[in-house]
């Protein structure tokens, strides 16, 4: 990829006139597709989205898409990170299966919080899906999407051991809100997954501690707003860097930004991107 930073799933709408401008204007390294399953899957009933401090909010769409057959419309307007979930390894490799096409990355999403029998549900098959997935994609990158849990550490080296390529990490964090007024919970789904500058250490400690573990191929994210939050990602394993949250909050031209200020450091510094990678770890 001819850039260091990708946009994150479930930012921008899939929606193919959307996406072309966000490919031709931005010119990201990459552009990470919202998860897309067999068939399509109705998002859950509003609200689905709270800010609930600076740059912080919770979410719980549920992994509402279309369906992977719409990748048909979108095409291949820049290189595409496709994200791709179900609720069996059979729906996965179904899946993969039309997914492959158009993605220069498969990104199997095993973590997402907000759809009971998806995502995290199927984390306990990390390494048989890796498996099934690499079986039928034997020409370009598989990635496996992991949480924030207490044992992401074990689950990215079943990943590997199945014949993942890399790593995505992290996705959100479980979390819940409650009204005062009502006494119930803020989102329709109860819980929700919390993203934004709250999970950012989290991100630091686990994509650290992964790449001590395993040295793989990481994409980071979590919580990056700024130039600083990117070379710390990059610093602990990351090659490719997410952004996600801050898209929300300050608009597309983020990325723009953060990459100036990434390029200005290493310049001043002396530095090319691929010198920081790994640089704060200690083996």
């Amino acid at each position: 990829m001819n850039d260091f930073l990708t946009v994150a799933s479930g930012i921008v709408p899939d929606v193919p006139e959307y996406i072309s401008k966000v490919c031709n204007e931005i010119k990201p390294a990459s552009l990470t597709l919202k998860t897309l399953t067999l068939n399509g899957v109705e998002p859950h009933r509003p609200p689905t989205v709270l800010k609930f401090h600076d740059s912080c909010y919770m979410n719980a769409i549920g992994l509402g898409n279309p369906g992977v057959r719409s990748l048909e419309n979108i095409g291949k307007p820049c290189q595409l990170i496709v994200s791709i979930g179900g609720s069996s390894i059979d729906e996965i490799v179904k899946v993969a299966e039309i997914a492959k096409q158009y993605g220069t990355i498969i990104e199997v999403n095993l973590s997402s919080p907000n759809r009971k029998g998806f995502g995290e549900s199927m984390a306990r098959y990390t390494k048989e899906v890796a498996g099934a997935v690499k079986d039928i994609i034997n020409d370009k990158p598989v990635f496996i999407k992991l949480g924030p849990w207490d044992e992401t550490l074990q689950l990215a080296g079943k990943a590997l051991e199945g014949g993942a390529d890399g790593l995505t990490l992290i996705n959100t964090l479980k979390g819940m809100k409650i009204d005062l007024n009502s006494f119930s919970p803020y989102l329709s789904y109860t819980t929700g997954g919390i993203s934004g500058k709250c999970i950012h250490p989290l991100a630091v400690r686990i994509i650290h501690d992964v790449y001590r573990e395993y040295e793989p191929e990481i994409i980071g994210i979590g919580g990056v707003f700024d130039w600083e939050d990117a070379l710390e990602l990059a610093s602990v394993g990351a090659k490719i860097i997410g952004v996600g949250t801050a898209i929300l909050d300050e608009g597309l031209s983020v990325l723009t930004e953060i990459r100036k200020g990434v390029n200005d450091f290493l310049s001043e510094k002396g530095l090319r991107f691929p010198d920081v990678i790994g640089r704060a770890v200690k083996k």
